[in-house]
């Protein structure tokens, strides 16, 4: 028999839950708010889906294998060299090759609890040990309790800025004293998908523009661009970093139209004005509503808004009351969270749907 070995045994397969179509059948829903897994409600930037629609005629040919167009309109966007940028099939496949490239037998990743639960997944893939440290009581990463955590044995240092799912920040100040006391010789993982929704506040560390030669900034084109389902993100950094990432990523990674979404995205402002402008009033409108109803929430710097509701009992009650009335939002059980409920910032119609249906579950159970 083929062995296994133990710690690929020890992971769990992903199983997703009902389809849409079959929950609505089942509860004998009409209309429905999509609000659990921080997608883009307005849809695909056009401009992507206007360069998609050119690109998908050429699909015959091998996408270019250095993606250069795109790693130019990323670097230009940046105002870094091409050199510094990579792109794959979503961060997350970047974040795994961070592994590949870096990480030797006997390395340690440091990061927090209540954090992307991929980064779990893929230390575990690749045979790598994680130390998690608790969330501070406020749900952000403990920058004081990192400094002191870092050992010899610490090759990397995971920080996703926003925090999925919690929606905080770290900032400019606890950044730049987290980058005074990290060794160089080890690497920071900045995981940004959530940074156009975070990068008008003041006090938000952009960490490409530091400079810094042992940061990796992670983003993606599935949150406010929308393109979720073509898989396209890009890692930056210093082109020595970048380089070892390029070595270990498939070939033709990735495809002709996550290329070209990617290009047409980036020049699509007027969306991206658009999808801001909506996320900004929406959260706005929420907090102002748990505010009302006495509702603990998380401060977010992102696309979403994370209640704690105190326990797991009345996130269970909240969430299939919610879901009896069209409106799915994400229980944070498999976050390490079992007392938050995560609320995807949606378009207005669907936000008014979500805020008189919590408002009325709310009143109707617990009040």
């Amino acid at each position: 028999m083929v062995k296994i070995p133990d710690h690929i045994n020890e992971l769990k397969s992903y199983k997703p839950g009902k389809p849409i179509p079959e929950i609505k059948a089942e509860l004998g829903l009409e209309k429905v708010s999509v609000l659990w897994n921080n997608e883009n409600n307005f849809g695909p930037s056009p401009k992507a889906m206007e360069m998609m629609r050119a690109a998908i005629e050429n699909s015959h040919v091998y996408p270019d294998p250095t993606s250069k167009e795109l790693r130019t309109a990323i670097a230009t966007n940046e105002g870094i060299d091409v050199e510094q940028v990579v792109v794959g099939s979503g961060s997350e496949a970047i974040l795994s090759n961070v592994f590949q490239a870096f990480f030797n037998e006997g390395d340690e990743l440091l990061t927090s609890e209540g954090t992307f639960v991929a980064i779990y997944i893929w230390a575990k893939s690749h045979n790598v040990p994680v130390v998690k440290l608790p969330l501070t009581s406020d749900y952000r990463f403990d920058v004081e309790a990192i400094k002191a955590s870092i050992t010899n044995k610490t090759k990397a240092i995971y920080i996703s800025n926003p925090n999925n799912p919690t929606g905080s920040i770290i900032t400019k100040s606890e950044f730049e004293s987290l980058m005074k006391a990290v060794p160089k010789e080890v690497i920071v993982i900045m995981d940004e998908a959530y940074y156009e929704f975070a990068a008008e506040n003041q006090d938000y560390p952009s960490s490409v523009s530091y400079g810094y030669p042992n940061v990796i900034t992670l983003r993606t084109f599935s949150k406010v661009y929308g393109i979720a389902a073509i898989r396209i993100g890009y890692a930056m950094g210093e082109p020595r970093l970048i380089e070892a990432l390029s070595k270990v990523r498939l070939t033709f990674e990735p495809s002709n139209l996550g290329q070209a979404a990617g290009i047409g995205a980036l020049s699509d402002l007027d969306f991206l004005k658009k999808v801001l402008d909506n996320n900004r009033t929406e959260l706005k409108a929420c907090g102002e509503l748990f505010d009302r109803l006495g509702i603990t929430y998380i401060k977010s710097f992102a696309n979403f808004v994370t209640l704690d509701l105190g326990s797991p009992e009345r996130v269970n009650i909240y969430s299939d009351e919610l879901m009896k009335m069209g409106v799915f939002v994400r229980p944070l059980i498999a976050f390490g969270l079992p007392h938050c409920l995560r609320i995807t910032i949606g378009t207005a119609d669907e936000m008014n749907h979500f805020r008189a249906a919590f408002e009325e579950v709310h009143s109707s159970v617990f009040v």
